[in-house]
C-alpha cells in the first residue's frame, strides 16, 4: 500500500478516540457496501492480482445479491429463492433458507440475525447459526411504474441496521423501520414510486432513493421527513428519450457531510447532508447511474450504465480524476481496499483497479454478468454472477503457471466431443494451449521449479510423449508426485486399448489405469447416467449435474466430487501428497456442455492458492 494512502486512512476523529465514518464492519454486524453510511470502504483487506478461485458454490438462479461477510460465514441470495449461509473459508453450505421467491437484496447481519428481502416483498429475519425462522415482514402491493417500461427492475432494496433497528425500501414506495430482534414496525414513511435503492444511515438520517425520481431524509426515530431533493430527472418524461429517465435505483452514500447518489436521469448527484441542498453532479451523458458511489479519503469511485465505465470523482467538486473503460455496464458497485477498487461489469468480469489512476491491475472472468457488487475480506473479494455461481477469488502470491493441453494431431484419438470448446474456452481464461511436445516441457518445468501449476486436458488422449507406458514412473505420474495438478474430462487415461499400428480402438483396459495412478476401474463402462456434485464437489466449484459416462466404483481414498444414478463416482479427486486442491482431477462426461466450463474451471483453481495459509479464518 502507497505510504500516503496509510497517512490519509487516519482520520482525525481517531485521534480523539472516536471512530471514523468509512471502516469496515466491526463488533458482529455486516451489510451492504460495508457499512450503515454504504461508504464500501473495505479497510486494508484486498489483493491486487486476482490469482484464482479458491471456492464457488453453484445456485439454481442469478446471484445478484451482494455477499455479507461476517466471522466465518458468507450470506448470499440467489434469484433460486434460497439464502445462503456459506463457509468462508471452503464454501460449504452450512445452512439454507427457501423464502419462495427470488433474493436480490443483500443481507444485513447483526445481533445474530441475518435480515433480506425477497422479490414478493417479504423481509426475512434467520437465525445466522442455524437458519432457522425468526420473523418475516410483508411490505404492501407493488406500485405500477410511472411511465410503464421503465425496465432493468433487477434489484430490490437491501436492509440496514443501526441501533437495534432495521430499515428498507418495500415496492410500495415505503420505507419501513422495524425492531431487529422482533420485525415489529416502529414507523414508515410513504414515496411515490417503488423503493429499490437501499438506504443509507448516518448522523440519525436515513437517506434513500425512489423511484418517483426524488431522493429523500427520514429521521431514524420519528420517521418524519427531514427533507428531500429532485433531481433533473423529476421533470422530464421518459416516453419522449424511449427509456427510463427518472428512477433512483442507486443506493445513496453518505460520508463526511454529503450524500452521494446517481440517478437514471444520467448524473451522479452530491448534496448537503444536513439540509439536501445541491452541491454538485457528474454527467454520465444520459447513461444511467445505477451503480452505488464508494466513498473513500475524498474520492468517490462509481460505475456507470451504457458508457461502461468507472470513474474516479473529487468528493469536494465532481471533478473527474480518473476514468476506466469496462467491457460491460457496471451497475454492480465498486468495493475499496488499500490495495485497489474491485466491481463486476455485465460482460462477466471482476475488475482491480488501482485506485489512484484507475488502470487494470488485474481481473478474472466468470461465466455470467457480474450484477453483485463484492464484498472484501482477508484478501479475498467474494461475489455472485449470472451464471448462478458465488465465487471466492484470492491473490496469486506466486506465479500460478496455467495450461490446456489440445493437439490437432490427435483429433481422431480423443472420446471428448468437446474438446475444441473446452480448448477455446481455457484460452480465453488465460490458459496456454500445449501440445503434446510442449505438455513435456511444461511438466519438466514445474517439476524443476515447484511453482503452483494445473494443466486442464481438452482432449481425454495421454500423448506416449509423457506416458510412454502404464507406469508411476513416467513423466506424468512424476508431476502428480510432485504436486502438480491435472484436470481430466472424459473417459480415464490409458483405459482404451488401441492397434499399436493403426491406432483403432480395440476395446477396454480397466487394469491400465491402476499402474499410472493406483486407481482400479471396477464399475466403468460406457453407460451414460446423470450424475450430480457432493457437497465436496460444490465446495470445489463442480457443476450441479451433467451426463456422465465411465463412472467407477470408488475406493476410500479418493475424494468423490460428484456421483451418478447408480452412486458411482462420476468425479473424483486422487492426491499425490501435495496441497489441498492438487493432484489428479476428473469429471466423467462424454461431452461436457458449455455451460458447466466456468464450474471445471473453478475445479481446476481449486486450492492453487499460497499453501502457507491464509489469514485467521480463512481457512
Amino acid at each position: 500500500m502507497p505510504a500516503h494512502r496509510a497517512l490519509v486512512r487516519l482520520c482525525p476523529l481517531a485521534l480523539l478516540g472516536l471512530a471514523c465514518s468509512s471502516q469496515p464492519p466491526v463488533d458482529g454486524v455486516a451489510m451492504f457496501r460495508g457499512d450503515a453510511r454504504h461508504s464500501g470502504d473495505f479497510g486494508d483487506n484486498g489483493l491486487e492480482r486476482f490469482g484464482g478461485v479458491r471456492w464457488r458454490v453453484q445456485t439454481d438462479g442469478p446471484v445478484r445479491s451482494s455477499p455479507t461477510v461476517l466471522d466465518t460465514r458468507v450470506y448470499v441470495g440467489s434469484a433460486d429463492g434460497q439464502l445462503y449461509a456459506l463457509d468462508r473459508g471452503s464454501g460449504t453450505v452450512r445452512w439454507r433458507a427457501d423464502v419462495a421467491s427470488p433474493v436480490t437484496s443483500s443481507p444485513a447481519v447483526a445481533e445474530g440475525l441475518v435480515v433480506v428481502g425477497s422479490r414478493d416483498g417479504t423481509f426475512h429475519a434467520r437465525d445466522a447459526a442455524s437458519g432457522a425462522e425468526r420473523w418475516t415482514f410483508e411490505t404492501g402491493d407493488l406500485l405500477s411504474w410511472d411511465w410503464g417500461f421503465e425496465g432493468w427492475d433487477a434489484y430490490t432494496s437491501s436492509p440496514v441496521v443501526t441501533d437495534s433497528l432495521v430499515v428498507f425500501g418495500g415496492g410500495d414506495g415505503v420505507l419501513y423501520a422495524v425492531a431487529l430482534a422482533s420485525g415489529v414496525e416502529r414507523w414508515r414513511f410513504a414515496t411515490e414510486g417503488r423503493i429499490r435503492s437501499s438506504p443509507a444511515i448516518a448522523d440519525g438520517l436515513a437517506v434513500v432513493g425512489s423511484a418517483d425520481g426524488r431522493v429523500y431524509a427520514v429521521d431514524v426515530v420519528s420517521g418524519q421527513e427531514r427533507w428531500r431533493y429532485e433531481p433533473e430527472g423529476v421533470s422530464l418524461v421518459s416516453a419522449e428519450f424511449g427509456y427510463d429517465r427518472k428512477s433512483i435505483i442507486s443506493s445513496p452514500a453518505v460520508v463526511d457531510g454529503t450524500v452521494y447518489v446517481g440517478s437514471r436521469d444520467g448524473y451522479m448527484y452530491a448534496l448537503d447532508q444536513r439540509t439536501g441542498a445541491f452541491k454538485w453532479r457528474a454527467d454520465h451523458q444520459g447513461s444511467w447511474a445505477m451503480s452505488s458511489a464508494a466513498v473513500v479519503d475524498g474520492v468517490v469511485y462509481s460505475g456507470t450504465s451504457d458508457g461502461a465505465f468507472v470513474h474516479a470523482l473529487d468528493a469536494g467538486s465532481g471533478a473527474e480524476l480518473w476514468r476506466f473503460v469496462a467491457e460491460g455496464y457496471t451497475w454492480s458497485s465498486p468495493a475499496v481496499t488499500g490495495q485497489g477498487v474491485y466491481i463486476g461489469d455485465a460482460a462477466g468480469t471482476v475488475w482491480a483497479l488501482d485506485w489512484a489512476t484507475g488502470t487494470v491491475q488485474s481481473s478474472y472472468r466468470v461465466g455470467g454478468a457480474v450484477y453483485s457488487s463484492p464484498a472484501v475480506a482477508n484478501g479475498v473479494v467474494y461475489v455472485g454472477s449470472d451464471d448462478g455461481g458465488v465465487y471466492a477469488l484470492y491473490g496469486d502470491g506466486e506465479p500460478v503457471h496455467r495450461a490446456v493441453f489440445w493437439d490437432e494431431a490427435m483429433r481422431r484419438l480423443t472420446g471428448q466431443a468437446s474438446h475444441e470448446v473446452i480448448r477455446a474456452y481455457f484460452a480465453e481464461h488465460g490458459y496456454d494451449v500445449v501440445d503434446a511436445d510442449a505438455l513435456g516441457t511444461f511438466l519438466e518445468a514445474r517439476i524443476a521449479d515447484g511453482a503452483r501449476s494445473v494443466v486442464v486436458f481438452a482432449m481425454d488422449h495421454l500423448p506416449r510423449s509423457v506416458a510412454p507406458e502404464p507406469s508411476d514412473t513416467t513423466l506424468f505420474r512424476r508431476y502428480l508426485d510432485a504436486g502438480g495438478k491435472v484436470v481430466w474430462l472424459g473417459l480415464p487415461p490409458l483405459v482404451i486399448a488401441r492397434d499399436p499400428e493403426t491406432q483403432r480402438f480395440v476395446g477396454l483396459n480397466r487394469a491400465a489405469g491402476a499402474s499410472l495412478l493406483g486407481v482400479g476401474y471396477d464399475g466403468l463402462n460406457f453407460d451414460a447416467y446423470g450424475a450430480q456434485s457432493t457437497e465436496l464437489g460444490k465446495a470445489w466449484g463442480a457443476p450441479r449435474w451433467w451426463v456422465s459416462s465411465y463412472a467407477i466404483d470408488a475406493p476410500d481414498d479418493l475424494d468423490v466430487l460428484g456421483l451418478d444414478e447408480n452412486g458411482h463416482a462420476a468425479a473424483w479427486v486422487r492426491s499425490f501428497g501435495g496441497p489441498e486442491g492438487t493432484g489428479f482431477v476428473i469429471l466423467s462426461a462424454p461431452r461436457v456442455p458449455f455451460e458447466a466450463l466456468p464450474g471445471i474451471r473453478a475445479m481446476a483453481e481449486y486450492g492453487l492458492r499460497d499453501v502457507s495459509g491464509g489469514p485467521e479464518g480463512e481457512g
